[in-house]
Order: C-alpha cells, then structure tokens, then sequence
C-alpha cells in the first residue's frame, strides 16, 4: 500500500514539474503581420494599401517584403523590403503604400520571407500572414454592372386612395384630399435598395388640382416619372375662363412664391368671395392667381370695372423690372415689324426690327415696376438684356456712321491737296533752276564776246594762245587767272548740259554759239 502511495506521490511530482517548464510556452508572444486595401477600385485611380505588425506583447523586430503584381497595379511610394524593431513597449506598427491600377482584374498583395521576433524572449513570435485582394475595373465596366431598375415598389398618399391601385408599371394616379387641405404626405419606395428618389415626402398643396411627380433613379442612371394629380376639395370654387382656358381662382394667400416687385399681399372680393390679390400703388394694377387644369399657377391682372383678366409677363433684367403690355399707348418707332421672341424660356410679344437680318434687336412695349413708367424698350437677344428705347436710336447709331465717313473723305481730301501742293512746287522750283542756268549761260555769252571784241584787232582765232595769262602779282595778292576762249566755250557746253538735264520733258531750251 505505502508502495502504491509513492508511486502515485512520484507522478505527481512529476506532473508539476512537466508544467513548471511548459508555463512560459503558454505565455508565449503571438504575432500577425495583415494588409488592408480597398476591395475595388477604377482603372486609372489611386489607392493605398497598409500592412500592418501586431502582437499580444511587445514586439521586438520584424521583417518582411511586399509581393504585389506589377502587371496590374503600379507603385507610386513606400518600401516593398522593411525592417525594423521595437522599444519594448510597441506592440504594433503600419506601413503605408501608394499604387496606381493599370488594368482589370484581380491585384494580391502580400508579405513574404516575414519574421517577427517577441521583444522579451527574442524568440520567432509570427503566428499569421495575412493577405488582401484588389478588384480593378474600367469605368465603363463599373457602369456596365449598375442596376438599371428604375420601378417603384410602393407608392400612396397618406388619408387618400390611389386610382387605380398601385401597380409599378403604371406611371399616372389620382387621389382626392378633404377641403382646407395644405400639405400632403407622399410615400414612396423604390423596388431596387440602389435606386433614389425625388418628389416624395411632405409636400404644399392648394386648392383644386395639384400635380405631382415622383422620379426615381436606376443607379445605372435612367429615370422614371410616377405622376400622382392629387385634388383638393373646395367650397364653391371659382371658375373662369381665360382666351378660352378654363382656370380657378387660387383664393389661399402665401401660394405663389415670387410675388413681383413693388407689389404687396391684399384681399379683394370676386362674386362675393374673398381672394387673395396682390397689388402696386404705383402702377395701379391688381394681380390674382389662377390655376389650370393642370394644377399650374400663374398670375394675371384683374381688371375690376370690366371684370377680365389679363396675362401678366414680367422680365427681369440687371437692372429692371418690366410688366410687358401687348397693346402700345405710343406710336411703334419706324423700321419695326410685330412678331414674337423668347427671353428666358418665356415667349413675349414684340417687334422685330426690319433690317436686322440676324435676329437680334426687338422691342417691347413695358411698364417699369419700380417707377410705373410706360415706354418702349429695346431687347438684345445676344446680351439678353433690356435698356430702354430713345427716340431714333437707330438713325443716332447712321449719324455717327455719316459722320465717321465725312470725316474720311475729308481727311483723303487734305491729304491729296497737299501732295498737288507739293507737286507743283517741285515743278515750279523745277522752273527756278532753268532760270538760274539760263542767266549764267546768258552772263557767260556777254562777258565772252565783250573779251573777243577787244581782242579781236591784236590777234587772230588761230593764234590765240591756249595757256592761261598769269598776272604777276604781289605776294598775299589772289588773282583769278583769265579764261582762254576755248576754255569759256566748254564751260558754255557743260552748263547747256546741266540746262538741258533739269528741264522739263514738255519744255526746251535752245543754245547756239555765237557767230564769231
């Protein structure tokens, strides 16, 4: 028995120490190195991917390489080989890389040759290396993969009846809401989770008929419009007839958003009902809202001596407001046909100017909102604006090109006088210079043949001596040495020359010698 108890005692001893040694084996470090990446992106964009160095103690060094597939993505920044270490209190590190996609398909990024040491026994703590998957696709296979369901999956509008029933391929409704009616709540969802919607929710509503549209979206981006005509009940509504258009009468004031400039909110009373109006001290008009059968509200002038209604345009400009008026209280200027024009997506009645192939300029008729006065402005279409119309604006525009052209022709006429100017005072210096050679040739003549006649007695033409006389003279005393006959004759020669050069072609002198 004492045999049986030692044996059992000796196991034990055995048993503790066994786990004695395994403890720190149990305590020992676990360590993971994982990557994170965006699980797709477009061909042509950039991404980033992070590695990461994780442990449950601290982590003492590591190492790593990241693999990655250069045919599919292109790296832009970091260091695919890191190695690094710890300070005995980190227990993890991240490492950021930038990559562009090249092309489609599928880019893996890994760690590999990784090697995480524990900072307290030096020992290879790696348990894990994870890994992570980019879906590269171009944008038009993006595309190419959205939905295109663009179907309601319900549709109803809360305390009224559809009619028909809803149905996700029928596009028209009606409902009916009770009297004093002012919003109504639309319900709306889409049978695809990545389709959107528009036009739902809690919406204003008036009296009589009111329209609205549901859009929805298919995220490959094709629309669809739900059209709910949703009336609202009213007591002894109040119908009129416009240019042969039936509309009621909007009686609720706050229903028309942009009330226009210089007029303010009244009540007025139309066959013994009160409505709301809105009206000008300025300009005496008074305006009410009529709606269509449609549902669409517009404003007209209410006349309240002829009981009528007229259409009420208004254009705003930079700088003006206009109320069009279709029947002038002025004569149309000259040169301006009647016709109509587009501003704004709103066609206006008008006048074309005749000459004015291209379209530009029109001119309307208008009452000025802010001041009351009436008068013709002129439209350009190309600016889009409105300026108003002085009397012969047009004609101004051919004065000024009159003006300009009598100022050319002036300026041409100047400048030709004044080369005729200088033409002939060319000539007539021409004329001078033909003077001047002809007095010398003359002076030149006289003074020779007084010299012959003196020395025509002492001597005869063939013994004339050629050379020149020289004069003795005193010393510091100039003497012009005296001409020889022959010498003058060649002088008389050269200025016939001269002479003959400067005259003009219609003109000629004649030079003879003397008779000697």
């Amino acid at each position: 028995m004492k045999k049986i108890y030692r044996q059992i005692l000796t196991g034990a001893f055995i048993l503790l120490f066994v786990f004695l040694i395994k403890l720190p084996n149990v305590s020992a470090a676990s360590c993971r190195i994982g990557v994170s990446a965006p699980s797709s992106v477009v061909v042509g964009r950039s991404f980033t991917v992070t590695v990461s160095v994780s442990s449950n103690a601290s982590i003492g060094s590591w190492e790593y390489t990241l693999s990655y597939d250069s045919s599919k993505v292109r790296l832009n920044g970091g260091s695919l080989h890191v190695v690094d270490y710890g300070n005995g209190s980190k227990k993890s590190a991240s490492y950021s890389y930038s990559f562009t996609a090249l092309t489609s398909g599928v880019a893996t990024f890994k760690p590999v040759n990784a090697s995480v040491l524990d900072y307290t026994s030096t020992n290879e703590c790696l348990s894990s290396t994870g890994s992570a998957s980019v879906t590269i696709k171009t944008q038009a296979e993006i595309e190419a993969s959205y939905s295109r369901n663009n179907n309601l999956g319900s549709l109803s509008v809360e305390g009224a009846e559809l009619s028909p029933a809803f149905d996700k391929n029928v596009t028209e409704y009606t409902a009916t809401l009770p009297v004093d009616t002012t919003k109504a709540k639309i319900l709306a969802t889409a049978e695809d989770s990545t389709a959107s919607i528009t036009g739902a929710g809690e919406i204003d509503v008036v009296d009589g008929l009111n329209k609205i549209e549901i859009v929805v979206t298919a995220q490959h981006g094709e629309k669809k419009t739900y059209v709910i005509n949703l009336t609202v009940e009213e007591l002894d509504p109040v119908k009129v007839k416009v240019n042969g258009k039936n509309y009621t009468i909007v009686r609720k004031s706050g229903l028309v958003e942009n009330i226009p400039v210089g007029f303010s909110e009244t009540k007025i009373k139309i066959e013994n009902q009160e409505v709301a109006a809105y009206e000008s001290e300025l300009t005496k008009l008074i305006l009410v809202a009529l709606k269509d059968d449609e549902g669409q509200i517009s404003l007209f002038i209410y006349d309240k001596n002829k009981k009528t209604y007229t259409a009420f345009t208004e254009v705003k400009g930079a700088e003006l407001n206009l109320f069009i008026l279709d029947n002038p209280l002025e004569k149309v200027p000259k040169g301006f046909i009647k016709t109509t024009f587009k501003h704004n997506n709103v066609t206006l009645n008008g006048y074309k100017l005749k000459e004015d192939k291209d379209g530009i300029y029109y001119l309307v008729y208008a009452q000025n909102l802010e001041t009351g006065g009436k008068g013709f402005y002129l439209y350009d279409k190309k600016d889009g604006t409105f300026q108003r119309y002085y009397k012969d604006f047009f004609d101004l525009k051919d004065i000024k090109m009159k003006y300009l052209f009598y100022v050319v022709v002036g300026l041409l006429g100047i400048l030709i006088l004044i080369i005729i100017i200088k033409i002939f005072k060319a000539m007539s210096s021409k004329e001078d210079k033909i003077k001047r050679y002809e007095k010398k040739i003359n002076k030149l003549k006289n003074k020779l043949n007084h010299d012959f006649d003196e020395e025509k007695d002492r001597y005869d033409i063939d013994d004339v001596d050629e050379r020149p006389v020289i004069k003795k003279v005193e010393e510091d005393e100039y003497v012009v040495p005296k001409k020889t006959r022959k010498q003058k004759i060649k002088e008389i020669e050269e200025a016939k020359k001269k002479l003959d050069k400067t005259k003009p072609s219609f003109r000629r002198v004649s030079l003879e010698d003397d008779d000697i």
